[in-house]
């Protein structure tokens, strides 16, 4: 008697499009609510730069999310949506993408896909993470005798991210295969209000629950002063030092000058706090900033610094705001500027670095983007004589701004289980080059209240 496998029954329904014969798709795991497919990396489906087609890397992450969700719901099963981020060029010998339920109920599964791309010696390197939302149709309306039966194979539930910190909290035990991240925001002088949420979960004693921090420009110094215990003294630093005309004056702009002093910023909060000290500690792999290279026009956490200057200059990299700040800084061997060209709310970095769970620390109420104004036109064009890709990132960062927000909000985001703290609507909110400390005191303040209340159920 031949026994036909799960695995053999998927590979079948694979094997039955016709785009799988065209790219030569295979499906070598499947079952407990997960799948992998690969495909071989060939010249026919590489880009003008050698690596594979984002579309075709779209392509595979779409199968792979497909076939875990399927596992999970069974076998009629289509996609309702997927997003996709992409983290590196894939090249190498094979394309994998391995995807999996991260929660199901009733017809839908939420699923996540990593792909690698893997080298002739083996190496794997991490070139893009998607998730997606894959749903059994509705099923016609039958007697209960008539109901077909629906098998459910390996059903899987995340505990939220709230669920994973109360626990923490209670037992003081880390060791619970969760991966928690706090991903702060930045946005310039508007940082103030990540700061003054860093600081509320320094001043409760909520660090030792925290796997990693991942931070972006403004986020990035906050990160690295909660790292080292300074979080508090740095929300009040934003109203009380930074709006010196020595960090920031407009009038610069008409010179032809950065506006922006970011190499005495950072070199100011280094002295202030002794953020280099963090190089010794095992903050050094925890930490992350996020800059973007300006060469390839993605965005890259940056850590396991490897003394002070290395993560006195990360910090620099991170938040070095086009034109505003000065032209790229060289870090590493690479171009590097503000991270928030691309990402902004790194959660995605986040998720790249392995986190399962993240604590965000938003520096805009749930609903709102950034706008784009004249400034923001001069700055598109000073990016696009740089790189056309970068240019084109900081054009669409409005939408992904918003879009990331709300699906935090929403308390799934790219495959992570979150909690937002974030401004209230009608909050007092400083823009990114704000230096009236009156505006800067009142948005601390209430970015204070404000993270107090998202965090009350850990704080009673």
């Amino acid at each position: 008697m031949t026994v036909t496998t799960p695995l053999a029954r998927a590979q079948r329904v694979l094997a039955d499009q016709s785009v799988t014969r065209m790219f030569g798709t295979r499906l070598v795991s499947f079952g407990e609510g997960s799948a992998t497919v690969e495909l071989d990396i060939r010249p026919e489906i590489t880009n003008h730069h050698g690596a594979v087609h984002g579309g075709i890397v779209a392509y595979a992450a779409d199968n792979a999310l497909a076939f875990a969700g399927g596992a999970a719901l069974g076998p009629d099963v289509v996609t309702s949506g997927l997003t996709i981020d992409y983290i590196a060029p894939a090249r190498g010998r094979t394309l994998r993408a391995h995807g999996m339920v991260m929660r199901a109920e009733g017809r839908r599964a939420a699923c996540r896909c990593e792909l690698h791309a893997i080298a002739e010696d083996g190496t794997e390197t991490l070139v893009a993470v998607a998730q997606g939302t894959i749903v059994a149709p509705a099923e016609p309306a039958a007697t209960p005798a008539a109901q077909p039966a629906r098998v459910r194979v390996g059903r899987l539930a995340t505990p939220s991210v709230q669920d994973v910190l109360l626990e923490r909290r209670r037992t003081g035990n880390t060791d619970d295969g969760a991966t928690v991240a706090l991903v702060i925001e930045g946005g310039g002088m508007r940082g103030i209000v990540s700061a003054a949420m860093a600081a509320v979960i320094e001043r409760e004693g909520l660090l030792p629950s925290i796997d990693m921090i991942v931070g972006t420009s403004a986020g990035a110094v906050n990160a690295a002063t909660l790292a080292v215990g300074a979080a508090g003294a740095m929300a009040e630093s934003y109203a009380e030092v930074f709006t010196s005309p020595e960090f920031i004056d407009l009038r610069r702009f008409a010179l032809g000058r950065p506006v922006i002093d970011g190499t005495r910023i950072v070199s100011r909060v280094d002295e202030l706090f002794d953020l280099g000290s963090a190089a010794g500690t095992d903050w050094a792999g925890r930490l992350a900033m996020v800059a973007t290279d300006v060469d390839t026009g993605r965005a890259e956490a940056l850590s396991d610094f490897t003394d002070r200057a290395d993560l006195i200059g990360s910090l620099h990299a991170s938040g070095l705001l086009p034109m505003l700040a000065g032209d790229p800084v060289t870090l590493r061997g690479r171009r590097w500027l503000d991270g928030g060209i691309v990402e902004a709310v790194p959660v995605v970095a986040a998720a790249a670095r392995g986190a399962t769970h993240a604590v965000v620390l938003a520096t805009r109420p749930p609903g709102t983007q950034p706008s784009f104004g004249a400034v923001d036109v001069v700055v598109e064009r000073y990016l696009r004589r740089l790189n056309p890709e970068l240019a084109a990132a900081y054009r669409g960062r409005p939408h992904r701004y918003r879009e990331t927000l709300q699906q935090v909000r929403d308390g799934w985001s790219h495959g992570l289980s979150t909690l937002a703290l974030a401004p209230r609507l009608g909050d007092p909110l400083p823009s990114r080059l704000e230096r009236d400390q009156a505006a800067l005191r009142a948005a601390r303040d209430a970015a204070t209240d404000a993270a107090r209340e998202a965090l009350s159920f850990l704080l009673r």
